[in-house]
C-alpha cells in the first residue's frame, strides 16, 4: 500500500516547547500490566475480522505490535514525530506514517478496521468532526472501528508550570460514555459490542491477577465491573450500508 507521509507538528508547550508524550515502553510493574491488558483485548475484538487495520494515534507502537499479530497487515498513525521513532524501532512487523487524524494519506476504504484507542477525548472540535470523517472515509463498508474512552470521567484541569494556563489532565477534553461516542459517528454505524473496564487498575495493582489468563481476568473484571462501570469502556462498531 502507498503512502504520502505528512510533515505535520506535535503537541507542544508554546512557553518551553516541551512534548507532552509518555512512552509505554518504559512503564513497568503495574502499569505496564495495565497497557498489556488493554493491548490483549483489542486484539481478541480485531481477531474476528482480521484484515488491513489502521491504528491512528499510535503513540510509540505498543498496541499496534499487538495488533499485527491479529491482522493481515497494520500501519500506525502518528503525529508526534519522536514516539513515531520509537515505534519504528520497536515495532518492525507493522508500518507507521507521521500523519494526523485530519488528514489520513490513505485511499478510500483502503481498510478493513479502524482504531481509535484514547484519541477522541484528546481533540479539539474542529479536529474530532474532521477525523470522524478521514476515519469513516478509509474505512469500507462492512469494516470495524474499535474504540476506546474513558468512561464518564470527571474532567480536571491544573495549571501548566511553563505558561502558567489552566490545562486539561492528560489533555482530556470531553467526557464519554458509549451514548456521547454514538452520537458522534455517522448515522451507518452500528454497535455491536462494549466492554466495560471499571477495575483494570485495581487488577493491575495487585500482583496476585498478573499472571491470569485473559479470559479469566476478564471474568473477575466483569463481576467487580456489576459495581461500578467506570474507568475506560472499549467499543466495537460494523460500518453497514445505509439503503435508500
Amino acid at each position: 500500500m502507498a503512502f504520502q507521509e505528512l510533515r505535520l507538528k506535535p503537541w507542544i508547550c508554546e512557553a518551553k516547547g516541551t512534548e507532552l508524550i509518555q512512552n509505554i515502553w518504559k512503564k513497568k510493574g503495574k502499569q505496564l500490566h495495565r497497557q498489556l491488558r488493554r493491548a490483549q483485548i483489542v486484539s481478541k475484538y480485531l481477531k474476528e475480522r482480521p484484515g488491513k487495520v489502521l491504528d491512528i494515534g499510535c503513540g510509540e507502537g505498543f498496541i499496534t505490535s499487538f495488533i499485527s499479530q491479529v491482522s493481515d497487515y497494520a500501519v500506525g498513525v502518528e503525529p508526534n514525530i519522536h514516539s513515531l521513532t520509537v515505534a519504528r524501532k520497536r515495532v518492525k512487523q507493522a508500518d507507521f506514517v507521521h500523519a494526523t487524524i485530519e488528514y489520513l494519506p490513505f485511499r478510500d476504504h483502503s481498510f478493513d478496521a479502524v482504531c481509535l484507542l484514547e484519541i477522541l477525548e484528546h481533540l479539539p472540535e474542529e479536529s474530532l468532526s474532521e477525523g470522524i470523517k478521514e476515519t469513516d472515509r478509509v474505512l469500507r463498508t462492512g469494516g470495524t472501528l474499535l474504540i476506546s474512552v474513558p468512561y464518564r470521567e470527571r474532567i480536571q484541569f491544573t495549571q501548566c508550570i511553563h505558561c502558567g494556563k489552566l490545562t486539561p489532565l492528560w489533555g482530556h477534553l470531553r467526557s464519554l460514555d458509549e451514548h456521547k461516542v454514538t452520537e458522534l459517528l455517522p448515522s451507518c454505524y452500528r454497535l455491536t459490542k462494549k466492554k466495560y473496564m471499571p477495575n483494570v487498575g485495581i487488577l493491575s495493582c495487585l500482583n496476585i491477577f498478573q499472571p491470569l489468563p485473559l479470559e479469566l481476568w476478564i471474568l473477575i473484571n466483569d463481576f467487580l465491573g456489576v459495581i461500578k462501570k467506570g474507568y475506560w469502556i472499549i467499543l466495537k462498531y460494523i460500518k453497514i450500508e445505509l439503503r435508500p
